[in-house]
C-alpha cells in the first residue's frame, strides 16, 4: 500500500506546490531533423512546368529553299537547316582570282593605226611614183595599186581576217621566202615598178605588225617574226661556239 501510495504521490503534484513556486515541467517536443530538412515548410500545390516562348528562327528562303527536308526537328519542334558544304565554303573562303589570259582589244576601224595602214597602202605609192618614176608616175601609181592583189593569200587562212595577226611570214605571198624573189625583180626594168610596189606593201604590213606588238605581247611571241629572230639567234650562237 505504501508503495502504491508513493507512486501516486509522485505522479500527482502536491497541493502546496503552487505556493512554493513549483511548476510542472513542460512536455519535451521531439523534432525529427531528417524530416524537417527535407519536408517543405508550407504545403503548396504542384507547380506547372512553364516552357519559355521561343521565336521561330527566320531563315533565308533563297539560300535554303528546302529547310524542312534538309533540317531535323530540335527539342522545341522547329526545324533548323543543316549547314551544307556550299554554305561552309562560301562563308570561309574568298573567291579566287581567275587566271585567264589577258584579252587584248582589237583595233577599231576608225583609229590612227587603221588610217596609217591604209594611207600607206593607197596614198603613199603616189609619192613613190612621183619620186622614182616621174615620167610615168600615173602608170607607176596604178601598177603599185595593182600589187594589192597579193592580199588574196588571206583567203587561205582561218579566220580570213584577224586584226591581231601579223601577216609577215604567215601568208604565202607574205612569207620570208617571197621577199628575196621580190628583191630580185628590182634588177629587171620590166618588173621594177611592180617590185617596188610589192616590197613597199610588205613594209606597210611590217609597220602594222610593230603597232600590234606594242600593245599585244602574246601576238609578238606567236608571230613568225619572233620565230625568225629566235632562229637567227640560235644560228649565231652555234657559229660562235665553233
Amino acid at each position: 500500500m505504501l508503495a502504491l501510495a508513493g507512486c501516486r504521490s509522485s505522479a500527482l503534484p502536491p497541493k502546496f506546490a503552487a505556493t512554493a513556486g513549483y511548476h510542472s515541467p513542460r512536455p519535451v517536443q521531439h523534432c525529427d531533423t531528417a524530416n524537417s530538412l527535407l519536408a517543405p515548410e508550407l504545403p503548396s500545390a504542384p507547380q506547372k512546368r512553364v516552357q519559355p516562348e521561343v521565336q521561330p528562327a527566320t531563315t533565308n528562303t533563297s539560300a535554303h529553299p528546302s529547310s524542312k527536308k534538309r533540317g531535323q526537328p530540335n527539342r522545341l519542334g522547329s526545324f533548323q537547316p543543316k549547314p551544307t558544304i556550299r554554305d561552309t565554303v562560301s562563308g570561309t573562303t574568298q573567291p579566287l582570282v581567275s587566271r585567264r589570259p589577258r584579252q587584248y582589244a582589237s583595233p577599231k576601224f576608225f583609229s590612227v593605226q587603221t588610217l596609217v595602214h591604209y594611207g600607206l597602202h593607197f596614198l603613199f605609192p603616189a609619192v613613190l611614183a612621183l619620186v622614182f618614176f616621174p615620167a610615168v608616175w600615173q602608170t607607176a601609181y596604178l601598177i603599185m595599186l595593182a600589187t594589192m592583189i597579193m592580199d588574196l593569200d588571206h583567203l587561205l587562212a582561218k579566220p580570213i581576217f584577224d586584226p591581231l595577226r601579223c601577216s609577215i611570214g604567215y601568208h604565202p605571198l607574205h612569207s620570208f621566202y617571197a621577199i628575196p624573189v621580190y628583191t630580185l625583180l628590182l634588177l629587171l626594168p620590166v618588173t621594177r615598178i611592180a617590185a617596188v610596189g610589192l616590197l613597199f606593201h610588205l613594209f606597210t604590213d611590217t609597220v602594222d605588225c610593230l603597232w600590234i606588238f606594242s600593245h599585244c605581247r602574246a601576238c609578238y611571241l606567236n608571230s613568225r617574226i619572233y620565230a625568225l629572230r629566235s632562229w637567227v639567234k640560235r644560228l649565231l650562237a652555234r657559229e660562235k661556239g665553233k
